[in-house]
């Protein structure tokens, strides 16, 4: 016997309906939500909203205020904000560039230059297609035709990226005469994408979007991130002159064999870098002896620790290398945090008074008495270790809060010099669709796990979360303070790491909490030609995720 009922489980309540119902219909049985669902995940799957359901399942609603939600979310504004700058600007180029302060900073490039008042139009015309609601229509095309489609759309690039593709199809969306593939699911329309601001920002603007905690969108100060702005755009000038603005550009140096020359160039203008970098402090020695060096997970800090050492060892100076680790509360006395646990990345798990007093007596020239945390115990030893610097002596010390202001507050700028190290991807998939910095962290990340950790991919994306939300708290809103940025990031390491990470991504089981993740992963690095890592130098910075190098920084 048939039926035409089947029986969907949200927030541990079960509704039985019509067969055939779409996730979308599904919200009128159930309470209103705020903020409103804009996707779900149905039994173990990623949906978008018209979505039908033909077996009992599980939902689980996405907001913009949850991970997956607010990829959607942001992937979906991209579209609307293509939609109006091609309606009101059609001889000009949008490029959507890199994340940058709760949004994403863009450009319109076209003469004459654009202004404030021409993003206030832009912001105008984007909140007017909110209110008329217009839909995102979902079409499944042959891969060959998404191919024909972007040569004669004159997007050769993207016509490369097509033919990446593992499937043989793919989703186009189209809304109000506009047709682009966005690279993953969207919401249903437009009417759902009225939470934004657009900021005008150095050469372009900010679209400003909803975080995590935004719920009803209070956006808050924009604090403009200058410093940092300077670093990706100067990254992204090199790109534009090694020309390679975009993946298919990268893919096509990898097909053509040119790989080697490009690591080695690569490297080359990191190492430069790093040089000046080892140059500007050493010119300021002796009256600054002290570099503290902080940075998100993943970045390369412990590789580029050890490679600054040996830049100063080639100027004249003895690196003095001290443990932040060391300088721990006893467990007992560590903070809590709002769910009550020990918060032992908060700044204040650490004896900040200690910490300062010992830094103070060292740069004076006196002796002191470092300490050394148990990690077994969870507390303080006994045993201490005497340290003295000598003539010639520079402190390092990396830890993940060496730029908080809070840390060495007692010692005055003058004497201390500050390095923020953070792998700052600046590569873009299309014009539109820019390559995400921590994406390149979490499969570095997965690299050096599987190898040199015993840790496998699922275990990895389930401690990520906590990853990113250590980050965001503890280092991310220091990042102004630093007196220098380095970018770790290498353009050639993701064809690299998608052969080391694809095969076990797909081994993840499809009831493992990690399966969303995976998927979106692999997604993501079908579009990379894999390449292999014969020519990378024993010293690069990646290294770090491959092994093989010369530094022991996975002991």
């Amino acid at each position: 016997m048939t039926t035409n009922i089947i029986n969907v489980t949200c927030d541990d309540k079960t509704y039985q309906i019509p067969l055939g119902t779409t996730l979308l219909e599904l919200q009128e049985f159930l309470p209103s939500q705020t903020p409103l669902p804009i996707a779900a995940i149905v039994n173990s799957e990623l949906q978008e909203l018209t979505y039908p359901l033909y077996v009992d399942s599980k939902v689980r609603w996405l907001h913009y205020t949850n991970y997956y939600g607010s990829l959607i979310y942001k992937r979906s504004i991209n579209f609307l904000l293509y939609m109006v700058t091609q309606d009101l600007y059609p001889n000009y180029k949008l490029s959507i560039m890199h994340s940058l302060d709760k949004g994403i900073y863009c450009e319109i490039i076209g003469e004459p230059a654009l202004g404030e008042k021409d993003f206030a139009a832009i912001e105008k015309k984007m909140r007017y297609l909110v209110e008329e609601d217009w839909p995102f229509e979902k079409k499944q095309i042959s891969k060959d035709d998404a191919v024909a489609f972007y040569q004669s759309q004159g997007k050769p690039h993207k016509a490369c990226l097509m033919r990446q593709r593992n499937s043989n199809h793919c989703t186009f969306y189209t809304c109000k005469g506009h047709s682009e593939y966005f690279f993953g699911p969207m919401v249903p329309a437009t009417g759902y994408l009225g939470n934004f601001r657009i900021i005008p920002f150095d050469k372009g603007f900010v679209l400003r979007l909803p975080s995590k905690n935004d719920v009803g969108f209070q956006a808050g100060e924009f604090l403009e991130p200058r410093r940092l702005q300077a670093i990706l755009k100067e990254r992204a000038n090199w790109l534009t002159l090694m020309g390679i603005e975009t993946l298919s550009d990268l893919n096509q140096w990898v097909k053509e064999g040119r790989l080697k020359e490009l690591i080695l160039i690569a490297e080359s203008a990191q190492q430069k870098h790093l040089s000046q970098i080892a140059e500007s402090i050493a010119a300021d020695y002796p009256k600054a002896k002290l570099v503290l060096m902080a940075g998100p997970s993943s970045s390369g800090k412990t590789t580029f620790t050890q490679r600054l050492a040996i830049e100063f060892m080639s100027l004249g100076l003895k690196p003095l290398a001290i443990s932040m680790d060391n300088y721990f509360l006893n467990q007992a006395d560590t903070p809590k945090d709002e769910n009550g646990e020990r918060d032992f990345e908060s700044i204040y798990a650490m004896d900040l008074s200690l910490f300062n007093e010992h830094l103070q007596k060292l740069l004076a020239g006196e002796e002191v008495d470092l300490p050394k945390y148990d990690f077994m115990h969870g507390k303080r030893s006994s045993i201490t270790t005497p340290c003295k610097m000598q003539e010639g002596n520079i402190l390092l010390i990396e830890g993940i809060h060496g730029i908080n202001p809070l840390l060495t507050e007692s010692i005055p700028a003058a004497n201390k010099r500050k390095i923020y190290i953070s792998c700052l991807a600046q590569l873009n998939i299309d014009a539109y669709n820019p390559i995400s910095s921590s994406d390149n962290r979490e499969l570095r990340r997965m690299a050096r796990d599987m190898q040199f950790r015993g840790t496998s991919p699922s275990a990895t994306i389930a401690r990520w979360p906590s990853v990113r939300k250590g980050e965001e708290k503890n280092i991310f809103p220091y990042q102004e303070n630093a007196d220098f940025y380095f970018n770790t990031a290498l353009i050639y390491e993701l064809p690299i790491l998608r052969p080391l990470i694809e095969e076990e991504l797909k081994k993840i089981d499809p009831n493992d909490p990690g399966i969303l993740e995976a998927r979106r992963l692999l997604s993501f690095l079908q579009y990379f030609v894999p390449a292999k890592a014969d020519y990378i130098p024993l010293d690069s910075i990646l290294r770090e995720f491959l092994g093989g190098g010369c530094f022991n920084v996975n002991q």
